[in-house]
């Protein structure tokens, strides 16, 4: 420890290194800089080994005042309001254990700092899988992707988050331990507190260990890329599908700018104006051949340029390479501003095209990508901060007069403090005073909470 600490701040990190062990605890510019989150470098970063460890750390926090930054994988921590301080990090990423797979009952138990990717490969062992698989995967651990309520592909099949998480272990603001939820698929009776956290953003506790839904690895999985010249064509097959008794996993769009980096795995690029439409199939081998010829008839039907079949490893890694897109587009240049725009299913074609028009007028370059399953479109917008805070509130009015609503999620700091980055709700004041039930002297993510400042 330098000697720039103050006795006050050096007690504490001497407290968390009796509670975590010395080697736990990193402290200095060097050390703690990896860990910078909007415009704050933290002072230090603990790595707790336990539920009990995290309770003592946040037990000393509150006796210090000290705020605490919950962190897994770190690939959500630039989304969402600005934070208005940040003392300490508590990465769980050394909490990474299974602590008991029940095959037989379809349920892991797994502790929150599990990286979802090494997850996937214990659980195939046993020819399971957890079927939650969002953009950073790779990376991104179980506890984060609770807290954010990420989201997937897959989720047309096999639902949201909140559809697969069966119980969760909590530690509150104040250092109480709950569980809450179970092991069974109906768990509940009085309040549904599972479902509370999910998508609280680490602002009403830290989840420690998750309960999670597990489904048999499929037989097949097949992946079927289909071009379009015109988006037109495209978003009519997905009605179509939709209104199948078809049933697809997955059903997602890829414009011309983010399909470049998808040209190498499927070994063919985009024109301008074109778009890729990429719809998955799992099940037995006799289901996914009945679904692969019955889309591709409809495919040619809506004028499709042209349809390519992957399977096995070569549609694995086309998956991979398509789930890496978002993070290909915001390492493309800095000043990227990352949108979500979530609108009833019907009126996804709708926004796509409001979306292009928009960013063309505007002379900004714009990407994008779909969930077209579940009406959600990404967008990614370069252009000069100026510009995309405008652009932003033009977005916002265009989703809102189609039923829903444009969210930033990822965007330079600079916009992020000049743009109010969530829609409007009604109910954020019932929200922060749910905070302040819990939190009482702000010590978890403060200024994190839906709705703005706290």
């Amino acid at each position: 420890m330098t000697n720039t600490v103050s006795p006050e701040k050096q007690a504490f990190y001497q407290k968390l290194g009796e509670i975590a062990g010395a080697k736990n605890v990193r402290t200095g510019e060097k050390a703690t800089t990896p860990y910078m989150i909007d415009g704050f470098t933290p002072q230090a970063v603990v790595f707790p080994t336990s539920t009990e460890q995290v309770a003592s750390i946040i037990k000393a926090a509150n006796e210090s005042r000290k705020t605490l930054i919950p962190w897994g994988g770190g690939s959500k921590q630039q989304i969402g309001p600005c934070l208005e301080a940040v003392d300490t990090v508590v990465c769980l990423k050394n909490m990474n254990r299974v602590v008991e797979l029940e095959a037989g009952n379809f349920t892991v138990q797994v502790q929150a700092g599990m990286v979802n990717s090494e997850l996937q490969k214990q659980l195939a062992k046993t020819n399971l899988s957890f079927p939650l698989e969002p953009f950073y995967a790779e990376s991104s651990t179980i506890g984060g992707e609770i807290a954010t309520n990420a989201s997937g592909p897959g989720r047309i099949m096999y639902g949201a988050t909140r559809d697969l998480i069966l119980g969760v272990t909590v530690v509150t603001p104040t250092g109480d331990i709950i569980h809450t939820g179970g092991k069974t698929m109906k768990n509940v009776a009085g309040f549904d507190l599972c479902r509370m956290y999910i998508g609280s953003w680490g602002t009403l506790g830290v989840i420690t260990e998750a309960v999670l839904r597990l489904f048999p690895l499929p037989e097949v999985s097949t992946g079927l890329y289909i071009t379009f010249t015109s988006p037109e064509d495209a978003f009519r097959l997905v009605g179509q599908l939709l209104n199948s008794p078809l049933t697809p996993t997955a059903i997602e769009l890829v414009d011309s700018v983010a399909g470049h980096n998808v040209a190498d795995a499927i070994g063919s690029s985009l024109n301008d104006d074109e778009v890729l439409l990429i719809v998955n199939s799992e099940g037995t081998k006799g289901d996914v051949e009945r679904h692969r010829k019955d889309i591709v008839s409809l495919a040619e039907a809506n004028k499709a340029k042209s349809t390519l079949t992957l399977e096995d490893e070569k549609a694995s890694h086309a998956w991979k390479t398509y789930r890496g897109v978002h993070e290909a587009m915001l390492g493309a240049d800095s000043s990227t501003l990352q949108g979500k725009a979530s609108v009833p299913i019907s009126k996804l074609g709708d926004m796509f095209r409001q979306l292009k028009k928009i960013s063309d007028s505007h002379g900004a370059q714009t990407g994008m990508t779909a969930h077209c399953g579940n009406g959600i479109l990404y967008t990614y917008l370069t252009d000069k901060p100026e510009k995309l805070v405008n652009i932003t509130g033009v977005l916002k009015n265009a989703a809102a007069g189609l039923g829903g609503f444009f969210l930033v999620e990822s965007a330079p700091l600079s916009i992020r403090k000049e743009v109010a980055v969530l829609p409007p709700r009604n109910d954020y004041q019932l929200m922060r005073r749910l905070k302040t039930g819990f939190d009482p002297k702000k010590i978890l993510n403060p200024g994190r909470l839906v709705g703005g400042s706290f």
